[in-house]
């Protein structure tokens, strides 16, 4: 008997369910091995950031550190060979008094400037609080022995003066006299602490010899370094790292809690070791890194694993001082792995799912969404170049596409009337446009043209337009590609800041840059103008840097991102200034201390500009300092100063032979022939006890 035969029986599925259950099977067969190979990636580059981190700290300690100490060691180091060359002597006590108080003034992070000679002659200034100063003039080689204590005001004015005979202060013997003596170099002491301010402090001294060989004089400084503690504070590296600086003696040097690096005994201040603090990790990577050396490590202690880093700061750091570092090892890795697993658990989730819903609508829409997502970037940075055409069978799609053409369009007439660059800026930071503004620390540039009312005069309206608006148009491109907020033309007059909205912590370097080229710019413009018949621009420029307030004024309806307050009077008035001095480019004090490493400058005395009663130290922008032997322009600066220093001394014949000297090599230079008029005038006039030496602007 045969039976027939019966084909087996199979359960239909859909084409569409067989690839979803193919692409969920394949897809959770490749992912699974990815998500736990990048769940260990992710630890691994976590703890790689967490040393990129320390290093970056210990970098970021090291230059702040460095960038502390070493402009104030060029004091002493100037002032050295301003003694060598003869220029200030232990002798005269009213110069050397003056030059002291002005180098104090001149770098806030040194407590006490001082001098003294083999005769045993010795000079300070000594900063008190409140800005007041104190100077103690020891004439040893008078007959009898005279010291003399004057106290001044913030401003310089004398207070009160103590005299008396008889003397028992000696330099010679002091450890900052004898350390430079016995070198014959720059020489630096050992952290100590302060008797008098109860603060961790270092001295630096300078010998100067004379041309045979014999000790003439040690000038010296002292630094206190609780400011470098305070910058340690604000370290942060982890959740509970420590972050602090040590000598080669194993003493704390800057730490952020700065009152725990103090210890005294017997009435006796002295710094704190590091196995005195009590840390015990950081003792025992301490003990670990001077037995083995190494400069990173992993220590344990309590259960918990440290990292520890010591690095030293490099040369030309004068001392031998390390940046250490402590920090527990779960700071980095501890919350991140449970984070991480929580959210790769989560995505591994959403992922599925969203595959699921993806499959049956992402091709018709991720292509056209993809589009207009690029269109919109485009918009976002203000690149409206590039026509949108987007076509979509979804009827939502297709109307974002059409409303964000319009978009384009009417932004690309807008841009006419609106930088687009300060727009770009303001989307990258997410300045809204909002009325109000905030505090920042800006650099303000201010231009204008001299003569400009009588080149008007001469030139058509047509003509001076296209004239101005060239002007303007090449300013603009240099103060754009150095990172500056062009704010306004006002005349003939171009309105501009760095640091704001986009930060630039370099912003005083940046304008002094733009500013040197725009100036060169011009000077071509000038040769070409002139060649074609057309008026020359020479334009003056003011710089300041300091607190300003930035942000939005106007109305609701109409509004302007710009920058007022002190800071911007300043950048005008220093512009103003040129005037009176005949000079290019001027800057303020914060601007020059702000950009002194890179540029050439030189000072330009004391100056109280219109509408201000206050002094304020002015400097004008010479040029981008040279590497290799002195310029010619340094060598004006050098002799300038000199003869600056001299007429602020009112030693009106020396200041009078300085600046008769300079006209001789440099006749057209405006700042000397001015001062060479003042001390003319002066030496046969002399003013009263009253007189600073401050110049007084009047008027624009």
């Amino acid at each position: 008997m045969s039976f027939p035969v019966r084909p087996p029986k199979f359960k239909s599925i859909s084409i569409h369910a067989m690839m979803v259950i193919a692409f969920v099977f394949l897809l959770v067969a490749s992912t699974v091995p990815i998500i736990l190979f990048s769940y260990y990636q992710d630890v691994t580059i976590i703890a790689a950031l967490g040393n990129d981190l320390i290093e970056e700290k210990s970098r970021s300690a090291i230059e702040r550190t460095s960038n502390y100490f070493m402009p104030a060691s060029i004091a002493v180091l100037m002032s050295s060979k301003l003694a060598e060359l003869g220029a200030i002597s232990c002798n005269n006590y009213k110069q050397t008094e003056m030059y002291t108080l002005g180098v104090l003034k001149s770098y806030p992070q040194i407590s006490m400037f001082f001098i003294g000679d083999e005769q045993g002659n010795y000079v300070h200034a000594w900063r008190l609080p409140g800005g007041k100063t104190e100077s103690w003039i020891i004439q040893a080689t008078a007959s009898p022995p005279m010291s003399s204590l004057i106290y001044r005001d913030a401003s310089l004015k004398v207070e009160g003066v103590e005299e008396a005979k008889g003397v028992d202060y000696d330099p010679r013997q002091r450890p900052w006299y004898e350390g430079a003596k016995n070198a014959r170099a720059n020489s630096w002491t050992d952290v100590y602490v302060s008797y008098s301010s109860r603060k961790p402090t270092i001295t630096s001294s300078q010998p100067v010899f004379g041309p045979d060989g014999k000790l003439k004089v040690v000038w010296g400084m002292d630094i206190e370094v609780d400011e470098i503690s305070n910058f340690l504070r604000t370290q942060k590296i982890g959740k509970s790292g420590i972050e602090l600086i040590i000598n080669e003696k194993g003493e704390i040097v800057a730490f952020p809690e700065a009152s725990a690096a103090i210890r005294e005994e017997n009435g006796v201040l002295r710094p704190v070791k590091v196995e005195e603090l009590g840390i015990e990790p950081l003792s025992v990577a301490f003990r670990e890194h001077v037995t083995k050396g190494k400069g990173r490590s992993l220590v344990k202690s309590g259960g918990i694993t440290y990292v520890a880093s010591f690095k030293k700061f490099p040369e030309p750091f004068p001392m031998p001082w390390k940046i250490a570092v402590i920090v527990p090892e779960d700071d980095f890795t501890g919350g991140a792995k449970d984070e991480m697993v929580g959210m790769l658990l989560i995505s591994s989730v959403v992922l599925g799912l969203g595959v699921l819903l993806a499959f049956t609508i992402s091709r018709g829409i991720t292509s056209p969404v993809k589009l207009i997502a690029e269109a919109t970037g485009r918009i976002k940075n203000f690149n409206l170049e590039e026509k949108i055409h987007i076509r979509s069978r979804m009827k939502e799609i297709q109307s974002m596409s059409d409303a964000i053409a319009s978009m384009q369009t009417g932004l690309h007439a807008f841009r006419r009337y609106v930088p687009a660059e300060l727009v770009r800026q303001l989307i990258s930071t997410g300045e809204g446009a909002q009325l109000g503004g905030q505090k920042k620390n800006l650099t303000v540039f201010f231009s204008d043209i001299s003569g400009f009312t009588s080149i008007a005069e001469l030139m058509s309206p047509e003509k001076l337009m296209l004239h101005l608006s060239e002007y303007f148009d090449e300013l603009t491109q240099i103060l754009s590609r150095h990172g500056a907020t062009v704010d306004k033309y006002i005349g003939d007059a171009v309105m501009a800041f760095w640091g704001a909205p986009v930060r630039a912590d370099d912003h005083a370097i940046r304008a002094c840059e733009a500013s040197l080229a725009c100036q060169e710019k011009i000077a071509e413009l000038n040769q070409k103008w002139t060649t074609d018949g057309k008026s020359a621009f020479f334009t003056r420029i003011g710089i300041s840097t300091g607190e300003t307030v930035v942000g939005n004024v106007g109305s609701t309806e109409r509004m302007n991102y710009t920058a007022m307050g002190d800071n911007v009077n300043m950048a005008n008035r220093l512009e103003e200034a040129n005037k009176l001095y005949g000079t290019g480019i001027i800057v303020s004090r914060q601007t020059y201390e702000a950009a002194s490493e890179k540029f050439l400058f030189r000072p330009l005395g004391l100056i109280a500009v219109r509408g201000k009663s206050e002094e304020q130290a002015i400097y004008e922008l010479i040029g981008k300092r040279t590497e290799g032997g002195i310029s010619r322009a340094a060598e004006l600066c050098e002799e300038f100063t000199r003869g600056l220093n001299a007429y602020l001394s009112q030693n009106w014949n020396e200041a009078c032979g300085i600046f008769t000297s300079i006209s001789v090599r440099f006749p057209t230079d405006a700042p000397t022939l001015f001062y060479l008029s003042r001390c003319t005038h002066l030496l046969h006039n002399p003013p009263g006890e009253e007189w600073q030496g401050i110049v007084y602007q009047k008027s624009k």
